[in-house]
């Protein structure tokens, strides 16, 4: 009751900058974190396979969004759930959607995924895929898949240890999966790995090396949230008699997680249609391959621009919800407006930079004496895909605004009217009346901006109602 009280006095009354701060930095570090994963895998296989590796790397993102998504519904979902189970004193309830969680990521993890990397090929032929980068992703995909249950309860735990009140433990198990995964992985991508002023041997496995030193570090992250909610003295434990499905339970889990698995969902389809339009449009195999890549990079360094954002996005939404709830809603739009300006603010920035820079972002990726066209033509199209990326922050944190505020709907809406409702008609129309590999380029810009004229529609109209509301309270204080 005391932690309880002294945090509704802190939302309500510190200084919003600091209180901004304190509430984002552990959320900008968990995200910066989770995206390790993917950039150093990818660092380290373009260096040592090339421009095929980084192609057929590329190819992987689609399928592993979606085991993703799925990691995200069921983590989330019991997240939220047992947040609320807790409140309510309920503490066997939250013990069986803890089991439960566990019991739909053990049939995830031994039946379907299995399943899944008997066709591998196929599936990645259906998503872009070439005959010379396919294998390449198969061989990565197969050794993810049929570890799946490392993923699942590492980063699906994860939430729940967030919810019950450990946060910086939370954070202790990305940050081990991380730095495991990127200390491994030269010793199972190279043959030689160069310390300093001598070299040890590598096991040389390039691609399939990368997935087994991430399977590696998922497998350390899961030992260490296992021990956290097997202790006897866990608010939440996990009991081997809870692990099972409960039917009137999972319909609130569902329901709680699904707009994460929703987007993720989205983004998996996005990053496929690129592929496959890369694909179509390509006159030779090595073109496709070449694109394929270019949008691997690209997206990846969106990614990591992006993270910090998000983070920002996470710290204001207790501060936006409480004083919301509060009815303190000048305090509402101070936070908002700080936030616009620090993410918005580096999203600029950053778009800047990359567009400055961009020919080093891609040799950070590949090697110039081995990359050929890629650095041709990549750099280039790099540009026209962050030139209209500038403003794209504060389209975000108008979103999680509406989020914070109970207005899921509107957030969810704004969301994907970016991805589904503007940029796959644009990659779908623009080829046909340009260019066509640049007209899929230029698809992503475009509906940034339109993205970001939305986001400041709503963003006026709130804004007024907070205006009137505040007068509102005003005059009657008068």
């Amino acid at each position: 009751m005391a932690a309880t009280t002294r945090a509704s006095k802190e939302l309500a009354r510190f200084p919003v900058g600091s209180l901004l701060w304190k509430y984002s930095l552990p959320a900008i570090i968990g995200m910066l974190v989770m995206a390790l994963y993917n950039v150093v895998d990818r660092l380290y296989v373009g260096r040592c396979v090339g421009p095929t590796g980084l192609a057929g790397f590329s190819l992987t993102f689609p399928p592993m969004m979606v085991m993703l998504a799925f990691g995200l519904l069921l983590g989330v979902g019991t997240a939220t759930r047992i947040s609320i189970a807790m409140g309510q004193g309920k503490r066997s309830v939250a013990q069986c959607y803890l089991g439960q969680a566990v019991f739909i990521y053990l049939i995830l993890s031994f039946i379907f995924y299995p399943l899944c990397a008997l066709f591998v090929e196929p599936l990645l032929a259906w998503t872009g895929g070439t005959p010379t980068t396919i294998p390449v992703a198969a061989g990565y995909l197969r050794i993810v898949f049929c570890c799946a249950i490392f993923q699942y309860l590492s980063f699906g735990l994860n939430h729940t240890m967030r919810a019950e009140g450990y946060p910086t433990k939370a954070l202790m198990t990305m940050l081990i999966g991380a730095v495991l995964n990127a200390i491994l992985d030269p010793f199972f991508i190279f043959k030689e790995v160069p310390l300093y002023f001598f070299t040890v041997p590598g096991l040389g496995m390039e691609v399939k090396g990368a997935a087994v030193a991430t399977v590696l570090a998922q497998a350390v992250s899961m030992v260490w949230v296992l021990a956290h909610f097997l202790r006897k003295n866990a608010g939440v434990r996990l009991r081997p008699g809870f692990v099972r499905l409960y039917r009137p339970l999972i319909w609130g889990v569902i329901v709680a997680g699904l707009p994460p698995f929703a987007l993720n969902l989205v983004g998996s389809g996005i990053t496929a249609l690129y592929n496959v339009l890369f694909k179509f449009y390509a006159p030779t195999e090595a073109i496709a391959a070449r694109e394929i890549a270019t949008i691997g990079i690209v997206m990846t360094v969106q990614m990591l621009i992006c993270m910090p954002v998000l983070g920002v996005a996470q710290g204001m939404q207790p501060i936006l919800g409480f004083n919301y709830g509060a009815r303190n809603y000048r305090r509402m739009r101070q936070t908002f407006n700080l936030a616009a300006w620090w993410g918005g603010g580096y999203i600029a920035v950053m778009s800047a930079l990359v567009l400055i820079f961009r020919r080093p972002l891609f040799l950070l990726f590949c090697k110039e004496e081995a990359a050929g066209d890629l650095l041709a033509v990549g750099p280039s199209e790099m540009a026209v895909f962050f030139c209209g990326f500038t403003f794209v922050g504060y389209a975000i944190l108008v979103g999680q605004y509406f989020q914070s505020i109970g207005r899921g709907g509107v957030a969810l809406a704004m969301s994907l009217s970016r991805q589904c409702f503007l940029l796959v008609p644009l990659m779908l129309l623009l080829p046909r009346v340009m260019e066509p590999h640049l007209g899929v380029w230029w698809a992503a810009p475009i509906s940034d901006v339109l993205s970001v004229l939305i986001a400041l529609g709503f963003h006026l109209h709130e804004r007024r109602r907070l205006n009137r509301l505040i007068a509102a309270q005003e005059a009657a204080c008068a």
